[in-house]
C-alpha cells in the first residue's frame, strides 16, 4: 500500500475576484486532485464551505451568475459597519443547510480576524454559517460578528491566504489560491470602494511574506475589476480555471517528489 500525501488547499480573500475559486476547484476536480483540507478566508471561505456541502461546481456558477446585491445588501443601522449582514448570514444558512463545521466530512479551518486582541481566530467546530459570515465580515462594510467577548471581522485583515494554517492542519502538499495579484488601477468612487481598495493595498503588503516557497501557489491575474462586481463571473471563473491549469504540472511534480521520498523513507509497503 502506498502512502498517499495529505493536499491542502488554502482559498484566499478577494471579494468579487475569489470567484476565482470556482474555476480553480473545476480545474482540480477534473484532473482528480482532491483536497484532504482547506482553509479558507473569506470569500475563499464561503466557497470553500459550499464546496464541502456538496454543492455541484456548475450549479454554483449559475447561482453566482444571479446572485443579486438585494439578497446580501442589507443596510444598518448600527455605526459598526455600512451593512448589518443579517441578509448575508440568512442566505449563508440555507446554502450549507445549517451545517456544522464537523459535519462537513473533510477537516476545514476558517479564518477570522479578532479586533480585540489582533489575532486571528480559526473556526474548526459550530456552525457553518457563522464562521463564513465571520471571515466575510470586511471592516466598515459588514457590521462584526460578536460572540464570545470577541469582535470579529474579515479573515484577510490578517491572514489573506491561510496556506500555513493548511500545513498545519497536516497537509503534505499545500495549494494556496490567491486572488489578490490582480490589484486593478481603478480609482474608487465610493467609501464601499474606498474601503476595499484600502483592505486590499493593506493585504498585499502583508501577503508577500507569509506565502512559502514550497508551497503550490496558483495566481489568477483577473485586473481591472471592482471588488465588488460579482457579475463578472465567467471572467474570474475562466482566469481561475487557466491558472489552476497552469499549477496541475507543479502539483503532479510534488506529488510524485511525495511517493519517491516515502519510497526513500521505507513507508510505501
Amino acid at each position: 500500500m502506498t502512502v498517499k500525501p495529505k493536499i491542502g488547499l488554502a482559498l484566499g480573500s478577494g471579494a468579487s475576484r475569489g470567484l476565482a475559486h470556482i474555476g480553480v476547484l473545476k480545474t482540480l476536480d477534473s484532473y482528480g486532485i482532491k483536497p484532504d483540507y482547506i482553509a479558507g478566508c473569506s470569500i475563499g471561505a464561503l466557497i470553500g464551505a459550499l464546496y464541502l456541502c456538496d454543492i455541484d461546481l456548475d450549479l454554483l456558477i449559475k447561482l453566482a451568475k444571479n446572485m443579486k446585491a438585494d439578497i446580501w445588501m442589507d443596510p444598518a443601522v448600527s455605526r459598526k459597519g455600512i451593512l448589518a449582514g443579517k441578509k448575508a448570514e440568512e442566505f449563508i444558512k440555507i446554502l450549507t443547510r445549517n451545517k456544522n463545521i464537523e459535519e462537513l466530512g473533510k477537516p476545514v479551518s476558517i479564518v477570522a480576524t479578532d479586533l480585540t486582541n489582533s489575532k486571528r481566530h480559526v473556526f474548526t467546530q459550530g456552525p457553518l454559517w457563522r464562521a463564513v459570515r465571520a471571515s466575510i465580515s470586511i471592516p466598515g462594510i459588514f457590521c462584526p460578528v460578536e460572540m464570545d467577548e470577541m469582535i470579529l471581522v474579515d479573515g484577510g485583515v490578517i491572514e489573506r491566504v491561510p496556506a500555513a494554517l493548511a500545513k498545519e492542519m497536516g497537509a503534505d502538499i499545500v495549494i494556496a489560491v490567491d486572488v489578490g495579484k490582480g490589484q486593478s488601477n481603478i480609482k474608487p468612487r465610493n467609501l464601499f470602494e474606498i474601503i476595499m481598495q484600502s483592505i486590499e493595498t493593506m493585504e498585499n503588503t502583508i501577503v508577500e511574506n507569509k506565502l512559502e516557497a514550497d508551497y503550490i501557489i496558483i495566481n489568477p491575474i483577473i485586473k481591472d475589476i471592482n471588488p465588488l462586481d460579482f457579475t463578472r463571473v465567467d471572467l474570474c471563473i475562466e482566469e481561475g480555471e487557466k491558472a489552476a491549469l497552469e499549477a496541475i504540472p507543479r502539483i503532479n511534480k510534488a506529488i510524485e517528489k511525495y511517493y519517491d521520498s516515502s519510497i526513500y523513507k521505507g513507508e510505501v509497503l
